[in-house]
């Protein structure tokens, strides 16, 4: 993910990045990543604990968002974006679909052979 979208997920959660931890991510994900925080910081505002990340990145084509403590709707919240990350380009943010064995990620069609 490119350095100013990090600052401004760092920037807009600084609670959730108090670790600043490397966004190992491609900015096609950047709207699915602001949704997901935006939603946790909701579910804190109303007494759930707060969400820490330690890890984001891809693997095997699909978001992976690590976390301290969480609740259960917290955690359902992360499990529905790991998901739909497997149906959003990686690269773009367009619909895409996931791409394996191998290799494996998610792109959309003009995406598909990138190197990105």
């Amino acid at each position: 993910m490119s350095p100013e979208l990090t600052d401004r997920l760092y920037t807009d959660y600084p609670l959730m990045f108090a670790r600043r931890p490397i966004l190992a991510v491609a900015g096609g994900w950047f709207d699915l990543l602001d949704t997901l925080c935006r939603s946790l910081q909701t579910e804190t505002s109303n007494g759930a604990p707060q969400v820490v990340a330690q890890q984001v990145k891809e693997k095997f084509g699909g978001l992976r968002f690590y976390t301290g403590p969480r609740n259960d709707a917290q955690r359902g919240m992360i499990d529905m974006a790991q998901a739909l990350s497997f149906h959003i380009c990686e690269v773009c943010g367009d619909r895409g679909q996931h791409i394996g064995p191998g290799w494996e990620r998610t792109r959309c069609k003009a995406h598909a052979n990138s190197p990105e």
